[in-house]
């Protein structure tokens, strides 16, 4: 499989695994393509779990193309509006919070993380 994704920055995210959280283990694999982004899904050689490149990430799970997504938020400061983007974008006002309430979500998690112990 020929592919430009870095499985080096991966790690097992099995809590019983031996690699649990270590990267650069050499113990992760591309195992497949899967859905209509084509996202590969990954797999631990030494437990045999397997996850999704977009897990921890703003993108696990959504259905849209994950520039359209970024190219949406990012349009919201310029119109305005939640509302205002979704009419300029075409996407349901809806599904905007949903991707803002994620990200928001997704970077207090990794403020938390960073601004601990200061």
């Amino acid at each position: 499989m020929c592919s430009n994704i870095d499985v080096s920055r991966y790690w097992c995210p099995n809590r019983e695994c031996p690699d649990y959280g270590e990267k650069g283990r050499r113990n992760i694999v591309l195992k497949e393509k899967y859905g209509k982004e084509e996202r590969w899904l990954l797999k631990c050689k030494t437990c045999g779990h397997c996850f999704s490149e977009t897990r921890d990430t703003i993108f696990f799970g959504l259905m849209t193309p994950r520039e359209e997504v970024l190219r949406t938020l990012a349009m919201i400061p310029e119109k305005g509006s939640i509302r205002g983007t979704a009419r300029a974008t075409g996407h349901d006002k809806n599904a905007i919070c949903r991707w803002l309430k994620i990200a928001g979500e997704h970077c207090k998690e990794v403020t938390d993380y960073f601004l601990k112990d200061l």
